[in-house]
């Protein structure tokens, strides 16, 4: 499964089709991704190849730890490496071909706009209680 930039400049392959995604409505994300969540799923390292633009991808950093990779030409959100962890996180809208996922929670909903309103049958007042959690989550580990 391919993806890419808005500009297709920064592309992607990953070797697996993801079934499950996560929404984010934390202030961060909404700002990230300029709607009222992120949505998001994450690969294991192994599975995720760039076809090219990597060269072209300009991150953004809070001293918190939070990290944001977007596309240099077109400003697109793009995959990034989780630190201390060989996955990669990828915004779903990226994935150019139609895949059939399934939402496993929204988080942060109390940081939502009044507005946004989507939720899962998963509803998650704050955000996920650990990276680690949300990897078993999505099925990527044990």
């Amino acid at each position: 499964m391919k993806g890419a930039c808005l500009c297709e400049t920064v592309t992607f392959e990953i070797a697996v089709t993801p079934v499950l995604y996560y929404r984010c409505h934390c202030s961060l994300c909404r700002k990230q991704s300029g709607t009222g969540h992120n949505l998001a799923t994450l690969v294991k390292e192994r599975d995720f190849t760039w076809l090219s633009g990597e060269t072209q991808i300009a991150s953004w950093s809070r001293p918190s730890g939070y990290r944001c990779d977007f596309c240099s030409c077109c400003g697109s959100a793009v995959p990034n490496r989780l630190r201390g962890h060989a996955c990669i996180w990828i915004p779903v809208g990226l994935l150019n071909e139609p895949v059939d996922m399934q939402c496993i929670g929204d988080y942060c909903t109390d940081d939502a706009m009044p507005w946004d309103t989507l939720r899962s049958a998963s509803d998650h007042a704050g955000p996920v209680a650990s990276l680690n959690a949300l990897l078993v989550s999505l099925k990527l580990v044990d």
